[in-house]
């Protein structure tokens, strides 16, 4: 009896009257039985720890291995605390002892080790968690496949940078990393193979996905990526160490809670503070009537042995210093609905100021503000290209427009420029697509606003995880048959993907690379789940979104300067060519250095002006 066979059947043979038992090397393990979609048993763990509670001198510090054994039977199902943040009444909600995994793997009739797949919520770096109810295993799970959702730290607690070593942040994305190692050494004892492991998010799990996948410190903890609706690169995902922005957080945030003197000391201060309180100071830093954007987020900081994000990710790309994998990424069709339908379409008063004050806040709205250098000339340009607030068309139009506006600024250009630069370097295999079934259930339903006007941010996800059909059970709305034949498409496409690095299902055009021609897969056409390979996503946009940005930023390297050996090998070069290429008047904009110098606070946070 070969040991596969032994741990299969210690895993589907050990139950209770109340559920199934696993023995870890942390002791044994009782889970519960849920149904998947089609009807069979899963047997579900909930809120297993990976990590010690990043409580008191833990907190601000890289995640410290759970090693801790349970001497009798650890109840594993419910989901624990998600960690701490505000919910949507600006509640605050959590707990920090939140760094748990839920593992779900179905019932099975053979020995075979299962691949498996690790997917990282989003939420803004600042909410979500890993909710069994939201992100259930019922339609992934009829792929034979084991599913695992993982907790990290968000917000203050989570990426709090100092821009120095005191506090280098990145918190969240560590945890991620340890989740990870925390699933090579225990997933057999619950059938999986550890050899076979896709890390997937979405939109900010996305972007941390993607930051992972980009390290050379992940090899041998996963082998395929999929990032839905996010990159590493996008404005929102990388913020510069250097910046007046990471200065201006990490001194206020101090200043709020009564922590002062010097760096190491409110660091020393801040362990001390109530987490309630900590995370309460997140509503100071939403910007512009109170929306939220992503002031807590992934940060470059020094290389260390902890360090994962040390440059901007297109730096590492285009030093091919990244792990060459299977890798999908994605959006939807209207991925700007997120913030237009939410915070401008559905607010008459918001949208009127919005224009009125464009040239000031779009930067803000887009998230574009440490990499922006002419305001005035961003603005102009895409008000003319997107024909925005023009009184010669239709209301309709012009709220088609500027959701297609905030959908390139946010999402699409960000993914396409990662997607140009990485896959020409690669050998595996890269997969584009765009969502574009408009099916029964969407987020939209939560901006409460009468139109929908297309496929909103997240909604490529509800046929792989029922997440909108929990959220909008009250609705008494059902999947119909359309919506179904999604289902089975995603969910079959994923997990060959997940077990064999190919996203393919039957009666479907075979997925074609990126690197074909430009490549994408194309999932639904409005009301019809028809598939199609297209060719070259947007061009007219994406063209003009990169002529735009190579007109109004500095170089990256100016505005993202990392270790001091990259700096001596490129920096006196860009400098040199900068100066020659531009007017001095302008050459503040240019100098790193000069951004650490005393701002208006209105050039950053519009709300407080």
């Amino acid at each position: 009896m070969n040991l596969v066979f032994l741990l299969f059947i210690n895993l589907f043979c050990a139950t209770t009257a109340s559920g199934p038992v696993v023995e870890t090397s942390f002791g044994p393990v009782l889970g519960k039985w849920m149904k998947s979609h089609w009807g069979y048993r899963i047997a579900a763990y909930l809120g297993i720890p990976y990590a010690e509670p990043p409580l008191g001198i833990l907190r601000f510090e890289t995640p410290v291995p759970w090693v801790n054994n349970w001497t009798k039977l650890r109840d594993a199902t419910e989901d624990g605390p998600m960690c701490p943040q505000l919910n949507r009444f600006g509640e605050f909600v959590g707990d920090e002892d939140c760094l748990h995994l839920n593992i779900f793997v179905p019932e099975l009739y053979s020995s075979e080790k299962l691949p498996v797949l690790v997917f990282v919520h989003g939420g803004a770096f600042i909410t979500g968690s890993n909710n069994s109810t939201l992100l259930s295993p019922s339609y992934l799970l009829d792929r034979k496949l084991i599913l695992v959702t993982v907790n990290y730290r968000l917000g203050i607690l989570g990426f709090l940078s100092s821009g120095n070593e005191a506090s280098p942040g990145n918190y969240g994305i560590k945890d991620v990393l340890e989740a990870l190692k925390w699933i090579q050494e225990n997933i057999e004892h619950f059938g999986g193979d550890p050899t076979s492991v896709t890390l997937s998010g979405q939109s900010a799990g996305a972007s941390l996905a993607h930051h992972l996948g980009l390290s050379k410190r992940t090899e041998g903890l996963f082998d395929k990526l999929i990032t839905h609706s996010g990159v590493a690169n996008a404005p929102w995902g990388i913020h510069p160490s250097h910046h007046a922005k990471i200065r201006y957080t990490f001194v206020a945030l101090a200043g709020q809670v009564g922590c002062g003197q010097s760096d190491e000391d409110i660091i020393d201060c801040l362990r001390q503070v109530d987490p309630k309180l900590l995370t309460l100071q997140l509503s100071f830093f939403q910007v512009w009537n109170g929306h939220s954007y992503c002031n807590f987020g992934p940060t470059i900081e020094s290389d260390s042995e902890d360090a994962i994000v040390i440059r901007h990710p297109l730096s590492t790309i285009e030093r091919g210093e990244f792990r060459d994998i299977p890798w999908i990424s994605g959006v939807v069709s209207d991925e700007g609905l997120l913030k237009s339908m939410k915070g401008l379409l559905a607010n008459p008063q918001f949208l009127d100021e919005f224009e009125s004050k464009f040239e000031d806040v779009v930067s803000l709205y887009l998230e574009t503000e440490e990499i922006v250098m002419n305001e005035t000339v961003f603005s102009e340009e895409l008000m003319n290209f997107y024909s925005l607030f023009d009184g010669n068309i239709s209301e309709e139009a012009s709220n088609i427009n500027l959701t297609a506006m905030t959908s390139d600024g946010l999402m699409n250009y960000w993914i396409y420029e990662a997607l140009n630069a990485q896959a020409m370097k690669m050998n595996s295999s890269v997969f584009f697509y765009e969502f574009a079934y408009e099916g029964t259930f969407t987020s939209t339903y939560s901006y409460q606003y009468p139109q929908r006007y297309g496929i909103g941010h997240a909604d490529d996800l509800n046929y792989l995880f029922p997440i909108s059909n929990v959220k909008y059970l009250d609705l008494q709305l059902h999947n119909t048959a359309s919506d179904e034949t999604m289902i089975n498409i995603m969910t079959e496409m994923w997990a060959n993907f997940v077990r064999t690095g190919i996203p393919q299902a039957r009666l479907t055009p075979d997925w074609e690379p990126y690197q074909e021609d430009f490549r994408f897969m194309k999932l639904g056409m409005g009301r019809s789940p028809v598939i199609s390979m297209e060719e070259d996503f947007l061009p007219i946009r994406m063209e003009f979104w990169r002529n735009l940005m190579s007109n109004v930023s500095a170089p990256m390297e100016l505005i993202f300067p990392t270790r001091e050996e990259d700096q001596d090998e490129d920096l006196d070069e860009i400098l040199e060519e900068e100066i020659d290429q531009t007017d001095q008047s302008n050459i503040n904009l240019l100098n790193p250095f000069l951004m650490l110098l005393p701002i208006s606070i209105c050039s950053l946070y519009f709300v407080h002006c």
